[in-house]
């Protein structure tokens, strides 16, 4: 009886004298250059607390200096929280009363836009707000975590709407945006019917620059239409929405079927791999609705989802074009990828942009306003002209496959 009590104890105190050493380990393995200053013994549990574990708590420098914080532990979230970390990060209800909403603007899948005014810089935004459940649902958190992630890093490039704030609450996801108070391409066109070359000139080149950037900066767009184009004071465009825009390394390939049918390139319908070029495409169907008020040929017909007779990227018959615009559109509408109008540079290349100085437009010192009234001097035509620009009112929810 007396031995197996001996041997507890000898047991207990070897046990006790391991665990000194290991911490005597840590402490003399992370050095200042490590950590900051990880000598106390108070703060060798904070070495090993879980840190991998999802909590509402950042992590802080005092956390592992400091004994009193160290001793905290983790603060765990709920499943539903966790699943839109850290994109969207958890706060309390003040950023909610931060913003005064003064009028819904649109309403999309997953929730509305709001417009907001914030009451701490007394500035105009654009709010939106976003069911978590209807999120989930469709399957696309991931989604959602990707478009507010591109958005801020993206957002400072002069033509794509900035991104500044975003967070979550219990149930709903929250989106600040810069309010763009002029409105959308789409309403412009329907106003004008179609833009003066020069016009279109600049607008091709404003998107193009901001459609090169996310390319260089490794995001595909996958949705370009004159609904997701916003104009500001000036005029200059501004791109907006990136719901169905992606994460992919230039050169790489990806295989969602998603988009607007009238704007989607025909390699996105194949169901195989497709890269980056489907944006350009994009862009060569806006740029010939912005020229001729006509859409070319579409992959496939946008009513009864059959592909058509003519083949995808026809250029409209009932218009005519001089050289240099329709060298422009047959080029960005080429119907094999490898062989189309895919670059910054190659754009700047062709007939139409001959001597035409980019960045001039990148800093926004031609204002497309100012050129819309040098052509239009008492404002849109007012004859009666079919329009064929139309507005799709679910084709955001319409076509989005993982395959």
């Amino acid at each position: 009886m007396g031995n197996k009590q001996t041997k507890v104890e000898t047991s207990i105190e070897q046990e006790k004298y391991h665990f000194r050493q290991i911490g005597d380990t840590i402490n003399a393995s992370l050095s200042f250059n490590s950590f900051g200053s990880v000598i106390s013994q108070n703060s060798t549990y904070s070495v090993a607390r879980p840190w991998s574990r999802v909590s509402r708590r950042r992590w802080k420098e005092s956390t592992l200096t400091l004994p009193y914080e160290s001793s905290k532990t983790a603060w765990p979230v709920s499943q539903l929280e966790s699943s839109f970390l850290p994109e969207f990060p958890v706060t309390d209800s003040r950023n909610e009363q931060r913003f005064q909403v003064l009028e819904e603007i649109r309403q999309g899948a997953f929730g509305k836009v709001y417009k907001v005014n914030d009451k701490e810089q007394d500035k105009i935004f654009a709010l939106k707000v976003l069911s978590k459940s209807k999120v989930i649902k469709d399957n696309s958190v991931q989604q959602v975590k990707d478009e507010v992630q591109i958005q801020r890093v993206c957002g400072h490039h002069p033509f794509i709407v900035n991104c500044p704030l975003h967070w979550q609450s219990r149930k709903r996801l929250y989106i600040v945006s810069d309010f763009v108070k002029g409105g959308e391409l789409y309403d412009l066109l329907k106003a004008y019917v179609t833009f003066p070359i020069e016009l279109v000139k600049l607008y091709v080149a404003q998107i193009a620059l901001a459609i090169d950037f996310l390319h260089n900066a490794g995001v595909i767009y996958r949705d370009l239409k004159p609904e997701n184009v916003l104009l500001d004071g000036d005029g200059n465009a501004q791109l907006i929405d990136f719901g169905l825009s992606k994460w992919l390394k230039y050169g790489n390939a990806t295989k969602t079927l998603c988009g607007t049918l009238k704007y989607m390139a025909p390699e996105v319908l194949t169901l195989k791999p497709y890269g980056h070029a489907v944006d350009w495409w994009s862009l060569g169907v806006l740029a010939c609705l912005m020229l001729t008020n006509k859409y070319p040929a579409p992959a496939v017909d946008h009513e009864n989802h059959t592909y058509c007779g003519q083949k995808p990227g026809t250029l409209p018959t009932s218009v005519e074009l001089n050289v240099p615009c329709k060298d422009l559109l047959l080029r960005l509408l080429e119907i094999e990828p490898t062989r189309r109008l895919r670059s910054l540079r190659t754009l700047q290349t062709i007939a139409l942009y001959k001597g035409y100085n980019f960045e001039h437009v990148r800093e926004k010192r031609e204002k497309p306003n100012d050129l819309l009234k040098s052509f239009y001097p008492n404002g849109p035509p007012t004859k009666d002209v079919d329009v064929e620009i139309e507005f799709f009112p679910n084709f955001d929810e319409l076509v989005s496959i993982e395959v």
